[in-house]
């Protein structure tokens, strides 16, 4: 959804197609994040299913190591996205402001 608005907003001209094939790239990086994340659960359930230590559960173990592995992306897309606002900034305030020509014809 961010980048769906990101696209409706700074790329209007793209319309319904630009948004739709974001929310493409979007599901197509999903498929090929899962099976990944899925190696990831597996392994872990191999690991905790071998050290059997009793009284805790495989899955829930598992599913905390991929956990654990998956805190790295939020962090990358929150210095990822803090960037393309910071030059989306930049670039909206060079937009705005008058460029020389455009002055000296109003001198």
């Amino acid at each position: 959804p961010t980048m769906v608005g990101f696209v409706a907003e700074n790329i209007p001209e793209s319309g319904a197609l630009g948004m739709s094939m974001i929310g493409a790239a979007g599901m197509f990086a999903l498929s090929l994040w899962n099976p990944i994340i899925g190696g990831w659960i597996d392994s872990a359930r191999e690991k905790a299913t071998a050290a059997a230590v009793t009284g805790v559960n495989p899955e829930l173990v598992a599913g905390q190591s991929v956990l654990a592995n998956l805190t790295l992306f939020p962090a990358v897309l929150i210095v990822a996205f803090t960037l393309l606002y910071i030059y989306m900034k930049k670039r909206n305030a060079n937009k705005n402001k008058p460029s020389v020509a455009a002055v000296s014809e109003l001198s």
